[in-house]
């Protein structure tokens, strides 16, 4: 009588340990990639500026507060400190960069963030204490004041308004927008999270939406 013979038992338990330690590593892989995505910014030209020909006065809305972006002023304090920086390294890498890291220059409701510099980009954080201009009811918007002035003083035919508008200010904006489309005024607009700085291209330049 025959008797019959029973495969060896193979014990997976170190190779199914290995799998989930790979599956691991990779589900990793996936979320810092997302994540490294998300955080990623292509600056390119505002459409209706190529449309248009159109300047834009940029506006952020903060806070559910107007706030009026001085880019000119702020770009001259910046490239005043940067030549002093570069100034006072004497030609020395390591010493303009730290010097750099340590720099910030101020106007109004805005400072310059330096560390961007060194990607090719002009980057303004908002200083939190600052206070804006509360836009309630376009109806009583006159010339007089903050906002009505600076849609009366524009030229329509040569500049626009482009709003960044801040994920807790939806509602100042939608104000904003409908008292200039009844001016007839061109506007464009980008959404941003209430953390990150305001970033501009070489050429001052910035991606927001019609």
């Amino acid at each position: 009588m025959r008797t019959q013979q029973r495969a060896p038992n193979v014990v997976l338990n170190s190779f199914l340990d290995m799998m989930t330690c790979m599956l691991g590593v990779i589900i990793m892989i996936v979320l810092l990639t997302g994540l490294d995505a998300s955080r990623l910014q292509v600056l390119i030209p505002t459409p209706m500026e190529h449309v248009t020909g159109k300047k834009p006065i940029f506006i952020e809305c903060r806070n559910n507060e107007l706030f009026l972006l001085p880019l000119t002023q702020l770009r001259k304090l910046a490239n005043d400190e940067l030549k002093k920086i570069t100034e006072s390294a004497q030609g020395q890498g390591n010493e303009a960069l730290q010097r750099m890291v340590k720099a910030s220059v101020e106007y109004e409701a805005y400072r310059v963030d330096f560390a961007y510099v060194l990607t090719g980009q002009f980057a303004i954080e908002p200083i939190p204490t600052a206070r804006g201009y509360k836009l309630v009811d376009i109806r009583y918007e006159t010339t007089s004041n903050w906002f009505g002035r600076i849609i009366g003083g524009l030229d329509k035919s040569k500049e626009m308004l482009s709003f960044v508008v801040r994920d807790d200010s939806f509602e100042v904006f939608k104000y904003a927008r409908a008292l200039a489309g009844i001016h007839n005024i061109d506007v464009s607009y980008e959404l941003l999270d209430a953390s990150q700085p305001i970033k501009f291209g070489l050429g001052g330049t910035r991606s927001l939406a019609q």
